[in-house]
């Protein structure tokens, strides 16, 4: 499968990028609490293109900013699990349009969650474990 981007409202989840407009290898650090190998984002390509793990950048609607990495795990079997970390601190508050009601990287796993579970059953026909 080509690597899709799932829109859910206030937060929507993209591939990864690291291209000279987008680069998420700094927030993938603070995902995993050090770098990451240069070529991280080249192998989560290779594994959407395997069709053995699909992975995103949870982001809120205004901005490309990742806020958390999703990571959705096909088993072979119709099975899967998913994966959603945070990128640095889940209680860190994000600058909202004042008409918005205020949204944290926290909401961001909870509702990008929520996006990929919805996407991953009704367009996969996956169950998750």
């Amino acid at each position: 499968m080509e690597p899709m981007e799932i829109n859910g409202g206030r937060f929507y989840a993209r591939p990864l990028h690291d291209d000279d407009r987008i680069d998420d290898r700094p927030a993938l650090g603070e995902v995993f609490g050090r770098p990451v190998d240069p070529d991280f984002v080249e192998g989560a390509r290779a594994d959407w293109a395997s069709d053995t793990v699909y992975t995103w950048a949870v982001c809120e609607q205004t901005s490309v900013s990742m806020l958390a990495l999703a990571t959705l795990t096909l088993h072979g079997d119709g099975g899967a699990s998913l994966d959603v970390r945070p990128a640095g601190d889940p209680g860190r508050m994000l600058p909202n349009d004042p008409a918005l009601p205020p949204k944290s990287v926290g909401d961001g796993v909870v509702e990008g969650r929520g996006t990929i579970e919805r996407w991953a059953h009704g367009y996969c026909g996956l169950e998750l474990r």
